[in-house]
């Protein structure tokens, strides 16, 4: 019986499932570990009650080489190292490397709120932002795999948690695991200015909307405002069928939504004004969904 494993990978979390002709097993989700080595235990015990699988596909909150990865902030113990080779001698398949908000959107195109469309574009919305961008019907990976990060958008960045202590300074030594330390902007501004790490007491501040409280809606125009910016220029620029707002903030585009698409509108061309915003469909499953389509095939 044909095996497929899908790995998403994330900055606090992994997540496993597993995928014969019966249909999926159960989402398995644990901790991250805390290094490499242990990383690759962490992998190879998770995946040990499922049968030896003929593909496994892995997403990153990184960019990636056919083999390795390359940068990857939330974990950087895992940048250069031969993660493929070390996978594919633990797990005994062919392992695929990709950068999880290419996942997302690739899922979401197959089984999610943009199935059926030819060109739609991700923002994943949390403590960062990424995303990605179909075009006629397959991701566009870019020439080094990071293309849809959006966060590197141009944008006034206003004070934010991302430029306090929490997240250590916005420009710092980043370690290439070819050229050594580079030091340069680890966010980029448009993230800066509109993440969710941008919106103070989010969870909080959505409840106190949703129930009419007029401090809630104005901070949560203001933050509407600073994130349209950057939806307006991509739907401006790229005109897709379809703009889908994941991460975190995805469940709250309930209230959320009507403020951004109305700012939406004053700052995108005619065109980009006629492109719908909506939530992505799939929520936190989406990137090992995702993993697993990759796991089938290298045509994606």
């Amino acid at each position: 019986m044909t095996t497929y494993v899908g790995i998403d990978v994330g900055g606090t979390s992994v997540r496993v499932l597993a995928e014969t002709p019966d249909g999926r097993g159960e989402l398995v989700t644990a901790p991250v570990a805390g290094s490499y080595d242990a990383f690759l235990a962490q992998v190879t015990t998770l995946c040990a009650g499922i049968a030896r699988p003929a593909g496994v596909g892995i997403g990153l909150p990184g960019t990636s080489g056919e083999d390795r990865p390359v940068f990857v902030p939330a974990l950087p113990w895992l940048e250069g190292r031969p993660l493929r080779e070390d996978m594919e001698a633990r797990l005994g398949a062919p392992v695929r490397l990709a950068l999880d908000g290419h996942l997302t959107l690739l899922a979401e195109a197959a089984e999610g709120a943009a199935k059926g469309a030819r060109s739609a574009v991700l923002l994943a919305v949390g403590t960062g932002i990424g995303g990605a961008l179909l075009i006629d019907g397959r991701i566009w990976r870019g020439v080094h795999g990071s293309a849809g990060s959006w966060g590197w958008l141009p944008a006034d960045v206003p004070d934010s948690p991302l430029n306090g202590p929490v997240h250590g300074p916005v420009h710092g030594p980043v370690h290439g695991p070819v050229h050594g330390p580079v030091h340069g902007p680890v966010h980029g501004s448009f993230e800066r200015a509109a993440s969710g790490s941008s919106l103070r007491d989010g969870p909080a501040l959505m409840a106190a909307a949703r129930a009419g409280d007029e401090r809630a809606c104005a901070a949560l125009d203001a933050y509407a405002a600073r994130l349209a910016r950057g939806v307006a220029a991509v739907a401006s620029t790229i005109d897709p069928e379809i703009i889908l707002i994941g991460g975190g903030l995805a469940d709250a585009m309930d209230v959320l939504g009507p403020p951004l698409q109305r700012h939406v509108a004053r700052f995108a061309s005619p065109d980009g004004r006629r492109v719908p915003v909506r939530p992505a469909a799939l929520g936190s499953r989406a990137g090992v969904v995702g993993a697993l389509l990759i796991a089938r095939t290298e045509e994606w």
